[in-house]
């Protein structure tokens, strides 16, 4: 068996990673993971949903660190999540100043339709693989988590240093 170039593993992973994100696959998994009823939620409502219910009431600042985004991106998926109904805001009874944000019954109805649509397609999904394979990609990704990570904390720390874009 022939190996593959550099540049052929490198165009191959491009491929799969931008069809991951953004490729027809993609929006069909979003709606088969994430419709409730007759409405969908976004991945980034799903996620907000999901760490409020399964980590139970907090802080704005500290769904907005769970989910590695801005507060300013936080404070609109709450206010999406709450235009829903499912979440609901309050104030801090130790700090009247911060925000705490819990799930609705509501909304941890419409968590475990998400989360038992996910669980069955993961599995369904992973089936083609091996229990060694799955390993094996659990490993893989992980890995890749951390060299994303790594990456971007590399182009945050000098965002404009053109020696960070290598061709």
């Amino acid at each position: 068996m022939a190996t593959m170039t550099d540049a052929a593993v490198r165009w191959r992973i491009g491929r799969a990673w931008r069809e991951l994100r953004r490729g027809a696959s993609a929006i069909r998994v979003k709606d088969a993971f994430y419709s409730i009823g007759e409405e969908s939620l976004d991945m980034a409502l799903a996620d907000a949903l999901s760490v409020i219910c399964q980590q139970g009431p907090m802080r704005m600042g500290e769904l907005a660190e769970a989910l590695h985004i801005t507060p300013a991106s936080t404070t609109r998926a709450v206010a999406c999540l709450a235009d829903k109904g499912y979440v609901q805001r309050t104030k801090s009874a130790e700090d009247q100043r911060s925000i705490v944000v819990s799930s609705t019954e509501s909304g941890r109805a419409a968590y475990q339709i998400i989360a038992d649509r996910l669980r069955y397609g993961i599995d369904r999904i992973l089936g083609e693989f091996s229990p060694s394979e799955q390993q094996q990609l659990a490993d893989l990704l992980e890995r890749f988590l951390h060299a994303i990570d790594d990456f971007v904390l590399e182009c945050g720390q000098s965002p404009n240093d053109p020696t960070i874009i290598r061709e």
